[in-house]
């Protein structure tokens, strides 16, 4: 490692990373400065954007309370002398409801001098503000002076935020009453939403009224000063005693610190004090503000934008110089790599020329082994494949030499059935009843007929397969073909055989006579263990329930999506758990006269066309196997 160092700290390295630091640096620098030039441009837009959009809702109400405080309607209900016209509350009530329908205000009322309400026109409503006092808020202070005031609260009776415009009423230039209208700010909200930005209203103490998130409703950007929230709590402004800042806002502090928050706020409240200034940016928190100037109608729009992706920009940037950097200098130092390379590729060739015979005559020798090498696999894939398919015959064979007794029974009883009206017909012959003799030759031939059926069965069973033929098999045929071979055996040994009815036009991509050849060793196998448990009777004493049962073979079929899956089971004697992994090995059995051969070949054959077969215990006694297999698809 002490050797490495010194080799690369040469004084190209050093010049290198002595620029690049520098470099880094200015490009730092003024990635800061674009940024913040870009933010700034995209808040101010936001902000003023926003402030156009509130100042135009709202200007739609500020006339409202100085038109309707001059109409002679509302005026003479306070009017002392006894008018024939002079409305009465029930009128006045009615009157502020349909001024608060056309005007589209969310509540329009009037003040008597104390401030209590005397008319509104939500007297209907169960929160009605007719009879309440609302003598604290500032804006019937300043109305009952003879001011035009806007406020923004939470509503004391409704819990709604709203906007609210106050005119004072005269009547011979004095003041009688104050009229007050209340413009919801829920609806202003929506105006706020925007993807890139945060947007907050801010009231005249720097409280947030109006917010496209709902936490940071209530709340300060910065801490208030105890008189502050002494007006606030006093006025009821928004149903709480206190405004704590919002905590994105909050500057950090230690563990204890944060405890102690908002008393601390509170003691040096002048001391970290801050004004947001119109129309520039500044960092709080992890947002970079932009204040808007204040409205005349006594609110701030501020526009806010996590500095998060500021930062991930700015560390692009960086990031990008770095690797641009970093390739130049790569470039720079492989063509100086380059040129004192060339010097001792040169020298090099000469060698590489020698080593390139060697390796050329060595692969030569070594792709001649290959060649043999790959001749010999491929003879003896070829020798494989022929004994895989002799030892299938084999199997088949196999289990055509132990049903060799169902099948010479099967034969030998329409033979026997022919010389019997053979014979009769003879008789029948010389006693010239051809009526007779016709019926037996009629019969004889339905037998001959018979024993041909079994014979091409057979046939068609041992007969080898062939790679020219079309592997497509009917499972309803095939089903058919394997148990009209096993039929007799199953008969004899009193064998039900439980066979779900197949159509006649489920067709599976596998070809019909390996099918078959795996569903006759599948429901032979069934057979000889209802027969070895028919000889196990006396022994197995603990599944007496199951021997009594009648010995069943079920054949089952199902689809799934592109699969076919065939169910054979049985209510043998089955075979032990720890069994069932070496069940499908080659030469595993658990017949002292088994080849071991069976399940195995046919696991072979359900694989080579993309299938799977299954084997699982049947309760209390018994086996199910489960062959899946793709159906066939006609090709366009």
């Amino acid at each position: 490692m002490t050797k490495i160092l010194p080799n690369l700290m040469t004084p190209f390295v050093l010049f290198s990373l002595l620029l690049g630091a520098a470099g880094l640096t200015a490009t730092h620098f003024m990635a800061v400065q674009f940024q913040e030039k870009i933010v700034t441009q995209q808040l101010d837009e936001a902000a003023n954007k926003a402030n156009l959009q509130i100042d135009s809702e709202l200007d739609k109400f500020k006339q409202i309370p100085d038109l309707l405080s001059h109409d002679p309607r509302l005026l003479s209900y306070f009017d002392s002398s006894q008018r024939a016209d002079k409305i009465s509350a029930a009128q006045l009530n009615q009157l502020l409801f349909e001024w608060s329908n056309q005007s589209q205000a969310d509540t329009i009322y009037i003040h008597d001098p104390s401030g209590t309400v005397v008319a509104s026109s939500n007297y209907q409503q169960p929160r009605t503000f007719v009879g309440e006092n609302f003598s604290f808020r500032p804006y019937f202070a300043s109305a009952i002076q003879g001011n035009n005031t806007q406020y923004v609260a939470l509503g004391a009776r409704s819990n709604v935020r709203g906007y609210f415009l106050s005119s004072p009423l005269y009547i011979d230039k004095e003041i009688v009453g104050v009229i007050t209208v209340k413009v919801s700010l829920e609806n202003l909200e929506n105006i706020l939403t925007s993807d890139d930005f945060e947007i907050v209203v801010l009231d005249s103490n720097q409280v947030v009224f109006l917010s496209s998130q709902a936490p940071w409703l209530y709340h300060s950007l910065l801490p208030l000063t105890q008189q502050q929230q002494m007006d606030i709590a006093l006025q009821r402004q928004y149903g709480q005693s206190e405004i704590s800042i919002i905590e994105a806002f909050r500057p950090s502090r230690s563990q204890s610190e944060a405890s102690n928050a908002n008393q601390s706020s509170n003691l040096k409240s002048n001391e970290i004090r801050k004004e947001l200034t119109a129309n520039q940016l500044f960092k709080l928190g992890a947002f970079n503000l932009y204040p808007a100037t204040i409205s005349n109608n006594q609110y701030q729009v501020v526009a806010l934008k996590e500095t998060r992706a500021e930062l991930i920009k700015i560390l692009q940037i960086d990031v990008i110089f770095v690797v641009i950097y970093s390739l130049v200098m790569l470039i720079a130092w492989s063509w100086r790599q380059t040129y004192l390379a060339k010097v001792a590729l040169t020298r090099l060739n000469q060698n590489l020329e020698q080593t390139v015979d060697k390796r050329t005559h060595y692969l030569k020798q070594s792709n001649q082994q290959l060649q043999q090498t790959l001749f010999q696999y491929q003879e003896s894939q070829s020798k494989l494949k022929q004994t895989e398919q002799e030892l299938t015959q084999t199997a088949k064979l196999a289990v055509l030499g132990e049903l060799s007794a169902s099948i010479n029974h099967e034969i030998n009883q329409p033979l026997a059935a022919l010389r019997t009206y053979s014979e009769n017909s003879l008789k029948l012959l010389e006693m010239e009843r051809t009526d007779l003799v016709k019926s037996n030759l009629e019969k004889m031939i339905a037998l001959n007929n018979t024993i041909t059926d079994i014979i091409a069965r057979l046939k068609v069973f041992t007969r080898k397969v062939t790679k020219q033929e079309h592997h497509v098999a009917n499972l309803h045929q095939a089903v058919n073909n394997a148990t009209s071979i096993l039929s007799a055996l199953m008969i004899k040994q009193g064998i039900t055989l439980r066979l779900s009815t197949v159509p006649d036009d489920i067709n599976i991509a596998i070809h019909p006579t390996e099918l078959e050849q795996v569903l006759v060793n599948l429901i032979h196998n069934a057979t000889q263990a209802l027969q070895q448990q028919a000889i196990d009777q006396q022994t197995l004493l603990h599944q007496a329930e199951a021997l009594q049962a009648i010995p069943q073979i079920g054949v089952e079929w199902q689809l799934h999506e592109d699969m076919c899956q065939v169910i054979i089971w049985d209510n043998g004697i089955g075979m032990p758990a720890d069994k069932l992994e070496q069940l499908f090995d080659p030469f595993f059995t658990t017949k002292p006269e088994g080849l071991g051969l069976g399940l195995s070949i046919s696991k072979r054959i359900i694989e080579a066309y993309h299938g799977s077969i299954s084997a699982t215990l049947l309760e209390p006694t018994g086996m199910v196997f489960s062959l899946n297999i793709p159906l066939y698809k006609v090709s366009d």
